[in-house]
């Protein structure tokens, strides 16, 4: 046949509103003007095949190779019956109703829109350019796109990208293989990069300072003893975003004390994301295949009972002793809101500046913290990125530690994010999390505060 199937591949490319066109017999569309000559004839249909294109007014073209069979190959996905039961499956995941253009901002863009996660996946970036104001939510193309007719290797041929991940965690510097499929659920769900912040001294007129953001999950400090001292300033962040559920699955990157061993497997270190996240799909509870929901009852019917809630709670448990260790050495802070939700935040051990909070309070004696000053560009609709620092006398000062903390602390707080941000309680890999959490508690207890 003429041209190939190539022509009627590219309307397979269309996911966000599909329209199938069939492969059977219909007449293509008109091919371009050739030179001069006698209408030529039809061209020959290919295999399984769509007809070849009608040459116009030139001579007979060259009939081209026989397409790859429709049936085995386009037929499994791409049906109208198939792309409608995707989409409303989609829509009730956490990606299509918890994402939406307004998370623009160009440290956000990458993984909360469409067009920021393909310009990072197209120019191998970390962070897009700038901030994209009219960015849309993440579709079926933000993970699917076809570069190739030969599936000879399917996934690398229909997703996004299947390439080892550079971890935010490791600066970006080192590529880890979570697994083809993997990879791609990775690049986004990993410990989140840090933000670039902007700080200007209110006493000055102003001193832009340019001082870093600095994400403890990094570990920016050098730890050569776990009694080691270290400062907690103002500025500083456990935040893992609700993203390190890479990190707990593959059993790497929480904090680890020295002589301590640390199991990386468990039953399920071979599963892809998607044998449980994408597991068979159950109408009633709205659960399991695009919705990236795991159908529990999926589950239980291979482990004839729930085996996650109480692994859940085991953890859960944990992560509730080792908050209250931490509260009790004025490392953690315990409120309890209106409704009766007990939270834990870190106390810092120093301002902005590294000026030691005391545990008195002091007339007269103001400490540096960060006020939160982005704007939004009347002009541009650009985001104008900038922090300033207040000076204000310490109303916690109650709850000080008075000093700064040891290392082993530090870690140990950071232990508690690690779990507390990861969303399944443990559930991506029990064995790790649990070590995590007991070796924080051990250390705490083996190592009273002074």
């Amino acid at each position: 046949m003429k041209k190939s199937l190539f022509a009627i591949g590219i309307g397979f490319l269309l996911v966000g509103s599909i329209i199938f066109t069939s492969c059977e017999g219909k007449e293509g569309p008109m091919g371009p003007a050739g030179p001069t000559g006698n209408n030529g004839a039809p061209g020959t249909n290919g295999t399984n095949g769509s007809n070849g294109v009608n040459g116009i007014n030139g001579v007979n073209g060259t009939n081209g190779l026989d397409g790859k069979d429709a049936n085995s190959s386009c037929l499994v996905c791409h049906t109208v019956a198939n792309f409608d039961a995707k989409i409303v499956e989609y829509q009730l995941s956490k990606h299509y109703m918890g994402n939406t253009s307004s998370r623009f901002t160009k440290f956000c863009a990458t993984c909360h829109t469409h067009e920021g996660f393909q310009e990072t996946q197209g120019n191998g970036s970390f962070v897009v350019r700038n901030d994209m104001p009219n960015a849309t939510r993440i579709n079926c193309k933000t993970c699917h796109a076809h570069t190739g007719f030969d599936f000879s290797d399917t996934l690398a041929q229909i997703l996004t990208t299947v390439s080892p991940v550079y971890l935010n965690y490791n600066k970006n510097l080192t590529a880890t293989d979570f697994g083809k499929i993997n990879n791609l659920c990775v690049t986004c769900h990993q410990i989140r990069g840090y933000t670039s912040l902007v700080y200007s001294d209110t006493t000055l007129t102003p001193d832009v300072i340019n001082k870093p953001f600095d994400q403890l999950p990094y570990f920016p400090f050098v730890n050569t003893d776990d009694n080691a001292p270290v400062s907690y300033l103002v500025g500083r962040s456990f935040s893992v975003h609700d993203g390190n559920q890479s990190n707990l699955f593959k059993g790497i990157n929480g904090y680890e004390y020295a002589g301590k061993t640390y199991t990386r497997t468990w039953t399920h270190s071979d599963a892809s994301c998607t044998d449980c996240h994408m597991n068979e799909f159950n109408a009633t509870t709205g659960k399991g295949g695009h919705t990236l929901w795991v159908n529990e009852e999926e589950c239980t019917a291979c482990h004839k009972s729930d085996k996650i809630t109480p692994v859940q709670n085991l953890i859960d448990g944990k992560r509730i002793e080792l908050a209250e260790l931490l509260t009790a050495r004025k490392v953690f802070r315990k409120t309890t809101n209106s409704s009766g939700v007990v939270s834990y935040s870190a106390m810092n051990t120093h301002d902005f500046n590294g000026k030691l909070y005391p545990t008195t309070q002091t007339p007269g004696d103001l400490f540096a913290t960060s006020t939160g000053n982005n704007t939004v560009s009347p002009t541009t609709g650009l985001v104008v990125y900038g922090n300033m620092l207040k000076y204000d006398k310490d109303a916690n000062y109650q709850y000080r530690i008075g000093r700064q903390w040891k290392y082993g602390e530090l870690g140990a707080a950071y232990n508690y994010a690690y779990i507390n941000s990861e969303l399944s309680l443990g559930a991506h890999n029990p064995t790790y999390a649990l070590q995590l959490l007991q070796n924080s508690i051990d250390w705490l207890n083996a190592n009273p505060g002074k």
